[in-house]
């Protein structure tokens, strides 16, 4: 029986195959999550600012845009509520305000609008009034108003007697409504 040993390049060529594999399983796991947004430093344009050390309050006006991690906020007008040096409302004006985060890695955008939005950094929240919308994974709320938990990713909705939207809509899409084991049809397209 004549037994050929392998020889030095498809030995180095198995290996490397082998540790290519191993870290395509093991890189994977270490970025589940995007970093922490909270944590990342914040950057704001516009056209005008204005502070007041005593009430706490930066004023920010035209074309507002606050970016800090995966969110971004655009608004006519912003107003950051300051207190011990941290910002703990941020409260925006526009016609309409938007408000934008990816939760997740590879999750979808999740996409709020209103003509004004409360967002409160350390609930990790956002309350939208008047005109309100709130968008993620192709499923659409509209209302006169809505809470939004970013953590829990929880919802309420409202409609008013008063504004343009007296009762809330929900848009959710087909996919949505398909369970696992069905494979679309025409009848479930359309």
């Amino acid at each position: 029986m004549n037994r050929s040993r392998p020889n030095l390049p498809e030995l180095q060529y198995s290996l490397l195959a082998l540790l290519m594999s191993i870290l395509a399983v093991l890189l994977p796991t270490t970025a589940l999550a995007l970093p922490d947004d909270r944590r990342q430093p914040i950057s704001i344009e516009s056209d005008y600012a204005e502070r007041n050390d005593q009430t706490g309050q930066t004023v920010y006006r035209g074309n507002v845009v606050i970016s800090q991690g995966s969110v971004l906020i655009e608004a006519e007008q912003i107003i950051l509520h300051f207190e011990n040096s941290k910002v703990v409302r941020i409260e925006c004006d526009g016609k309409p305000a938007s408000y934008q985060q990816t939760p997740e890695i590879n999750a979808p955008v999740m996409i709020a609008r209103a003509d004004h939005i409360d967002y409160l950094p350390a609930d990790n929240s956002i309350a939208l009034k008047s005109k309100a919308m709130l968008s993620r994974d192709g499923t659409i709320i509209r209302g006169d108003s809505i809470d939004y938990d970013i953590d829990k990713q929880t919802w309420k909705a409202k409609g008013s007697d008063l504004g343009e939207q007296k009762r809330i809509q929900l848009v959710i899409p087909p996919s949505a409504l398909q369970t696992d084991s069905e494979t679309p049809t025409e009848e479930t397209t359309l």
